[in-house]
């Protein structure tokens, strides 16, 4: 995880340091807001490198997000880093989008059981880590101020159960639980679509 954070800064410290002069007017960072699946609600950050036409444009979406699924406390935290790839010269319009996304799922359980049928004391938690590569395909429109648009597939295995752990009697235990129905997260992949809002500058 951390390779590749910097591996994201390093491309766009490398665009920076080669990029156009005074007289480039293109808008190369960009930060804003996307709200979707599986991200819910996250950042974005985005540069628009000068190669190939200023077609190429390292980003990073990270979100934190907790909610109730299934009458389980659940929080989530998806990170993506990958580029998008647009099809004009200016950064804007459409474009496709290649990353990779790593969605982190912990449950708070308060009724479940142990492998043996008896119910855990108190509390008991599971977590699920699921790794995706994706396709998108995108839109932003709009130059300081801009909305964006994407569509596409995280493709990866998909695990169906968590284990549970908890006490019983003062003593560790494990159970098996259904992971809670997640809008978008099939068997082989998650679906990955949002919109989002942000500014350029």
């Amino acid at each position: 995880m951390k390779r590749l954070i910097a591996m994201g800064v390093a491309l766009c410290l490398s665009g920076i340091a080669l990029a156009q002069g005074p007289g480039d007017d293109l808008r190369r960072f960009r930060f804003g807001v996307k709200i979707g699946v599986p991200n819910i609600v996250g950042g974005n950050a985005e540069y628009v490198l000068p190669f190939l036409g200023n077609r190429i444009a390292p980003y990073v979406d990270y979100s934190v997000f907790s909610l109730e699924v299934d009458e389980v406390d659940t929080s989530t935290n998806f990170f993506e880093i990958g580029s998008n790839v647009y099809f004009n010269t200016q950064g804007t319009g459409l474009y496709a989008s290649l990353s990779y996304g790593k969605f982190n799922l912990e449950g708070t359980y308060t009724d479940a059981e142990t492998i043996d049928g008896e119910l855990f004391e108190g509390e008991a938690t599971g977590e699920v880590d699921i790794s995706t590569f994706n396709l998108k395909l995108g839109a932003k429109l709009g130059r300081k101020f801009y909305f964006r648009a994407e569509v596409g597939y995280g493709f990866g295995v998909i695990p169906q159960e968590v284990i549970i752990r908890g006490t019983v009697n003062g003593e560790p235990q494990e159970g098996v639980e259904e992971i809670p129905d997640v809008p978008g997260i099939g068997d082989n992949g998650l679906l990955v679509a949002n919109i989002g809002v942000g500014y350029s500058f």
